[in-house]
């Protein structure tokens, strides 16, 4: 059994800043309030595993709409233009007068390049070596803010390998084509809306279309739906061609039909063993996993999610605040060999604070009905 992260380590990042848990699971179920920070530690997480990547953090500042929009590239930067970003530090600090940084590591098997991730935030000049053709970044004070020439950028130290990331390449949400296309290591995130996303869900269904896992998607889906016999994605994304859609073979319909009309229910289930399939060898991330899930089947999918995280090597976290789902997972917690473990998340003050729960004590949570989420 893989344990990718077993402990993880976070200051100054979002509302988590200054947070440590251990004893982590190969799959774990975090839980807490509202606003607690259950989201901002699966995004520690991804922009951990993903050494950083320019489009993890574009991802994660445009989903929670903290990205604005600016086409003028040749203007200095603004004050305002840096108001997306404080909020990737604790406390929302103001950017344009002081230095900010986050920190996040990690023991357990992630590779030793990804074990740990620092980035500071700063403002620098570039500078070109005529001769050789080549040019560097250097820092500068912050009090060269009207100087035309110096721009912002996060110092991002990834292992011991620096990098510089112009804030302006996140604003405009520019990536070069490697770098958008690099996967140094399995790692899917699902929020609690991805199911409705089409475009996600086909590239997910094309990475594992004909593979050996390609059946347990379908026998997933037939914990909710018996009827469902097969699934596939038509369609095309070339401007004029039909749209991609799931479609799905059913005895109650005698020829193919979207897998829409199936409800929401099975449609974020397919969503979330996509995923899964899909993070082989890597890491899961699945915010509100409980989402358009009726109680009643929801431990049948937490079986399937235990199983099917051992067969291919997946460490899972997912987000809830659903006692049916901290029950569920209980229960399928208790009949797998595998390590699961809730971790609650309660705010004191300024702080997160993490509260593990192992298999046997969530036994007695549920039969007690003790409140942990």
């Amino acid at each position: 059994m893989t344990q990718f992260i077993r402990r993880l380590e976070i200051r100054g990042f979002r509302a988590l800043s200054a947070f440590d848990t251990d004893a982590l699971g190969k799959v774990n179920l975090i839980t807490g309030k509202n606003n607690a920070g259950k989201s901002s530690l699966l995004e520690a997480i991804r922009i951990l595993v993903t050494g950083g990547a320019v489009k993890t953090l574009v991802d994660i500042l445009d989903y929670r709409e903290e990205l604005g929009s600016s086409n003028d590239a040749e203007r200095a930067w603004l004050p305002t233009d840096l108001a997306p970003f404080c909020n990737l530090f604790s406390g929302f600090p103001d950017l344009a007068s002081s230095q900010h940084g986050f920190s996040i590591s990690a023991e357990g098997a992630l590779p030793e390049s990804l074990s740990r991730i620092s980035a500071q935030f700063s403002w620098f000049v570039r500078r070109t070596d005529p001769d050789r053709q080549v040019f560097s970044y250097e820092r500068v004070a912050p009090d060269l803010f009207g100087d035309v020439d110096a721009f912002p950028a996060l110092a991002l130290d990834i292992a011991g390998r620096p990098r510089i990331v112009p804030l302006d390449r996140l604003l405009r949400r520019f990536l070069r084509r490697p770098e958008a296309d690099a996967t140094p290591f399995a790692c899917v995130y699902l929020d609690p809306f991805s199911s409705r996303s089409t475009s996600q869900m086909a590239a997910l269904w094309d990475a594992i279309a004909l593979t050996d896992v390609e059946s347990e998607v379908v026998k997933a889906l037939q914990i909710i739906s018996t009827d469902i016999q097969a699934v596939s994605v038509v369609g095309s994304d070339e401007r004029g061609s039909r749209a991609r859609t799931a479609i799905a073979r059913s005895t109650a319909h005698s020829s193919p039909v979207p897998l829409r009309s199936f409800g929401d229910g099975v449609n974020r289930l397919f969503g979330i063993i996509l995923s899964l399939c899909n993070a082989r060898n890597g890491v899961l991330l699945v915010d509100e996993i409980e989402n358009g899930l009726h109680y009643s089947v929801q431990t049948e999918i937490w079986r399937t999610i235990f199983r099917l995280a051992s067969t291919l090597n997946v460490q899972v976290f997912a987000t809830s605040h659903s006692w049916d789902c901290v029950r569920a997972f209980q229960q399928a917690a208790s009949e797998s060999p595998q390590d699961g473990a809730l971790v609650r998340l309660t705010r004191r003050e300024n702080r997160v604070i993490a509260t593990q729960f192992t298999e046997q004590e969530l036994t007695l949570v549920t039969r007690d009905q003790i409140e942990v989420r």
